[in-house]
């Protein structure tokens, strides 16, 4: 399971490790402080969520953001997981082991009101979304999940399907006792909110697509296919450079280095065979045929310079779902949530105003 920078409060960004009180490749305990985080406003001990073996990735005197990954634990067989992580504000976000569909799902809340689903993308994690405005968010309780192979949810063995992620949603949903939400989904998130949004409508208020399309066009379709051929072969090292010259552009990962190198470390440290089988997935995922069953208010955006799902693909997008507007989010590429934080805020706050 990964260990993730914290947000200790509304306006934190960022922290620093002041120090690590256990070695690499140490075992931990869960419920066992790992180290202490210093923010502009106060430092704070981040504790162990399993029992097992710690692998650090960030370093004492490192600056991240909220939501980076710090460490990872190799959770011991048979060991109990902490099912609530301690945050330091009342307002601060609570992380979660819920079970749904079969499988344990790492999740996150904060806030409290109208339930917004946040979904992530391919090869990520919820702390995609960790460069949200939540303020921007009156009485509105945020969920984000790492989705099933991916970050500290599960990652059961097998082929990944639509259908199997829609389950762990509707899952989810149910263990939390939510019938009807906004969703915004990114990428691989979008599909699955697209398939949610028109095979059962009652729970989808509204809906906001973030670099997705319904359907890949045959050669992004191969490309996936050779990721994931890579991956199974050659482990994320061996895609990981890939994965990032899609997902960002240039011009943000030199002005980020350290973000950069962070998101790296952690799709390094993801589970190969659960990316191998999601990449798989997506290159055959078609939902042209399903976009006229979504009724709902919809927002599709999508950065000026997203390689992976270009403008063109949004268009086509929002134009095959009825009254759908369009946002083309400027200085972005696929992952306009982390290179383009506030333009992701103030749609998707125009956006709650309008929910069915």
């Amino acid at each position: 399971m990964d260990v993730f920078m914290p947000k200790l409060g509304m306006t934190m960004t960022a922290g620093t490790i002041v120090r690590w009180n256990k070695q690499n490749g140490e075992m931990v305990t869960a419920g066992e402080p790992l180290c202490e985080v210093e923010t502009d406003k106060l430092n704070n001990e981040i504790e162990a969520g399993a029992t097992g073996i710690l692998t650090i990735i960030a370093q004492e005197g490192e600056e991240l953001g909220v939501g980076a990954i710090l460490a990872q634990i190799a959770v011991a067989a048979g060991s109990e997981q902490a099912i609530v992580a301690k945050t330091a504000m009342a307002n601060g976000p609570v992380l979660e082991k819920i079970s749904a569909n079969g499988i344990s799902l790492a999740v996150q809340r904060s806030g409290s009101g109208y339930p917004l689903i946040l979904i992530h993308g391919l090869a990520s994690s919820m702390s995609l979304w960790a460069g949200l405005d939540q303020s921007q968010f009156p009485a509105v309780e945020i969920i984000s999940y790492d989705l099933r192979g991916h970050g500290a949810s599960e990652r059961p063995t097998g082929a990944h399907t639509l259908a199997k992620h829609v389950a762990d949603l509707k899952g989810l949903l149910a263990a939390l006792g939510i019938q009807r939400a906004v969703f915004a989904g990114l990428s691989l998130g979008g599909m699955i909110a697209m398939e949610l949004a028109a095979s059962t409508p009652t729970m989808v208020a509204a809906l906001a697509l973030v670099d997705t399309t319904a359907s890949f066009p045959q050669e992004t379709r191969n490309l996936f296919f050779e990721l994931a051929s890579s991956a199974s072969f050659n482990g994320m090292a061996a895609i990981a450079d890939k994965l990032l010259q899609l997902s960002f552009t240039q011009q943000f990962m030199d002005a980020n280095p350290k973000m950069t190198t962070t998101i790296r470390k952690g799709m390094l440290a993801s589970d190969a065979a659960s990316i191998a089988a999601a990449c798989r997935m997506v290159a055959k995922i078609d939902l042209q045929t399903r976009l006229s069953a979504i009724h709902c208010p919809t927002v599709v955006m999508v950065g000026a310079q997203d390689q992976l799902t270009p403008p063109s693909l949004s268009e086509a997008l929002a134009a095959g779902i009825s009254d759908a507007t369009l946002h083309v989010i400027a200085d972005s590429g696929h992952a306009a949530p982390v290179e383009q934080p506030a333009a992701v805020t103030t749609i998707l706050a125009n956006l709650l105003k309008t929910r069915a």
